[in-house]
């Protein structure tokens, strides 16, 4: 008998192609018995991208996805609310708050599993869906960085900085208690949070999730977040994490979840970036508005290195073939 899986994830109509790749690689390496059910919250996905979409989660009969419109739910606290103060390289939409609101969306579900679509699923994640949460609000994977990073919590006031600076969560993979939320009424303090301007934040979704549950969190394995640059952070001797080195090795051994946070695949080339366009590939994806020049002059470069390798090679074979005969002539 198929386990039933809950996942959503909450994109607009720019992130369909990533969405498509993350989608692909979820039903891909999902185990024979599990079928996921999957959700979208969007406000404007077209018919086309939701129909491309709907055939890739569906290809295997291992998923069913349903879109869901949001109907401008936050348009309102979202361009009053004091989202400003973020890094250069990240990008943010509305829809990064919708997904705190899972509880809203889904009130037929105790427990669901978000996700973003900067992702590469390289392994089946259902058994998330069992993890006991208790009284937590969310399972999620503590930052990696941010006992390194100084700046990464610098925006929080006082209070808050002491409250999460060794317990700050990672958006990219939740497991969130829809029952306990509902139960202590969170949606409606996380509301309080946004519409609160002396508070900043900076990953709109990731600092008031983390605010707002108050430490009320179950951890998650660093698996669950593979970040492609953890080998190059690995090699600085200053590194330092809440993560043992044990634990940050095996995510790079055996990860769960390819998470491609800062750097994306479509307009940069960030380590394991190859494994990402080999699905886009494999499903004739087409590149859109959110790929960058730099990542099509680069494809394009790669292209004609690797055929200047092969005609170097031929050419060296034909050299040797010439010599050998001048040679024994």
């Amino acid at each position: 008998m198929k386990k039933n899986i809950p996942i959503f994830f909450a994109f607009n109509n720019d992130y369909s192609i990533p969405a498509a790749v993350a989608f692909f690689s979820l039903i891909n390496k999902a185990k024979l018995e599990t079928f996921y059910q999957m959700y979208v919250l969007h406000p404007d996905i077209s018919f086309e991208n939701q129909k491309m979409l709907k055939e890739i989660a569906e290809r295997k009969n291992n998923a069913e996805l349903t879109f869901i419109n949001t109907n401008g739910f936050l348009d309102k606290e979202w361009s009053e609310g004091t989202f400003t103060s973020t890094y250069a390289s990240s990008v943010f939409t509305q829809d990064t708050l919708i997904r705190c609101f899972a509880s809203k969306f889904f009130p037929h579900l105790d427990k669901i599993i978000y996700s973003d679509v900067d992702v590469v699923f390289m392994d089946d994640i259902s058994e998330l869906i069992d993890i006991n949460l208790n009284d937590k609000y969310i399972g999620a994977v503590k930052g990696a960085f941010s006992k390194f990073s100084k700046d990464e919590l610098s925006h929080f006031k006082q209070e808050h900085y002491e409250m999460l600076k060794d317990t700050y969560f990672a958006g990219g993979i939740w497991v969130m208690n829809l029952k306990k939320i509902r139960e202590d009424n969170l949606e409606e303090k996380m509301l309080k949070i946004i519409k609160d301007n002396t508070i900043v934040k900076r990953f709109p979704d990731q600092d008031i999730m983390n605010i707002a549950c108050e430490n009320k969190v179950e951890f998650l394995p660093l698996n669950y977040i593979f970040y492609p640059y953890m080998q190059d952070l690995l090699k600085n001797p200053d590194f330092e994490s809440h993560y043992t080195k044990e634990e940050m090795y095996d995510s790079i051994f055996n990860p769960k979840i390819l998470h491609f946070a800062a750097s994306k695949p479509w307009n940069n080339s960030p380590r394991y970036s190859d494994i990402w366009w080999a699905i886009f590939q494999y499903l004739n994806l087409k590149e859109t508005n959110i790929f960058s020049r730099k990542t099509k002059v680069n494809k394009k470069l790669k292209k004609y290195k690797k055929l200047f390798n092969i005609f170097l090679i031929i050419s060296i074979l034909l050299l040797s073939v010439i010599l050998i005969l001048l040679i024994f002539k």
